[in-house]
């Protein structure tokens, strides 16, 4: 994590933490623009309710997202697709990412460049079935055989 995410994911932590309302959820990702160092954080209780961070210019907004309104597809694979980056992600919420990839790739996911950018992260930090049932102790369906050779290096 770099110093930029870690000095947000701290201050999320203590805003979560302090917050009554909010103290049973856990950050899920924070993904961050390059190019100017927007970041996005989510964090949710796993279930049905959860609160975005968008950190821009220094200055922090906080939005409740209804769990009608989410999905991975708007909330992680468009941001990817736009070109940010993961900074930090839970892996609960890539265990998530890695059900909802192979029930719903590629028919029902528009931004399929941001699910090739995440691939190619995974691939990149060995995160793999094996890594996924260790740390959930559930049993993750395996997305990698999906991705041609060429997907997964772009």
């Amino acid at each position: 994590m770099d110093n930029k995410v870690k000095e947000v994911f701290n201050d999320v932590s203590e805003f979560l933490r302090d917050s009554m309302e909010h103290q049973n959820k856990q950050i899920d990702y924070i993904l961050i623009n390059p190019q100017n160092e927007d970041l996005w954080v989510m964090c949710s209780d796993g279930v049905d309710t959860a609160i975005e961070f968008h950190y821009r210019d220094g200055m922090m907004k906080n939005n409740y997202v209804p769990e009608w309104d989410f999905n991975f597809d708007y909330y992680v694979y468009n941001l990817l697709e736009d070109g940010y980056r993961i900074g930090y992600m839970s892996d609960d919420l890539h265990y998530s990412l890695w059900n909802s990839i192979h029930e719903l790739y590629p028919d029902d996911i528009e931004f399929k460049n941001g699910v090739k950018s995440y691939i190619k992260y995974c691939k990149n930090n060995h995160i793999d079935k094996k890594y996924l049932d260790s740390k959930t102790n559930l049993d993750t369906p395996n997305i990698m055989p999906m991705f041609s050779k060429n997907d997964r290096e772009r």
